[in-house]
């Protein structure tokens, strides 16, 4: 009985201030480009703060759709507040001599991405990215 009192008394304030107060909270949604679901990007949630839990991925499914989970414990959800939003999907060229690879979404989603997206702390399955060409 003495060692689960001890043990409680250890873990219980840990689980309390791990993840700050709230914890990640669920996020979900939708990649679309052009109109049609993208399957296999990935999408990449950076805290613009710097704070939190930091970051947050995905990866879509093939009708576009994705759920975040925390870098730092891999459970999921997302840090409340704004973030940074990448969106990849890079393919090797298997015919190139270098193996060249290219990302078959625009630069403007992913290596010069200026989307963002406010994570609400009560989460959401809204986080929808309609991308174009």
């Amino acid at each position: 009985m003495f060692r689960f009192v001890v043990l409680l008394g250890a873990v219980v304030p840990f689980a309390m201030t791990g993840c700050g107060s709230s914890g990640p909270a669920l996020v979900s949604g939708v990649v679309t480009l052009d109109g049609k679901p993208v399957e296999g990007a990935s999408v990449s949630f950076t805290p613009a703060s710097g704070d939190g839990l930091g970051g947050s991925y995905g990866k879509t499914d093939a009708q576009g759709r994705y759920t975040l989970r925390t870098v730092a414990t891999d459970k999921p959800g997302a840090a409340a507040g704004t973030h940074k939003v990448t969106i990849s999907l890079s393919k090797s060229d298997a015919k190139s001599p270098d193996g060249a690879v290219t990302d078959l979404i625009p630069a403007k989603y992913n290596s010069k991405s200026d989307l963002t997206f406010d994570v609400p702390a009560t989460g959401t399955d809204k986080a929808d990215f309609p991308l174009s060409n």
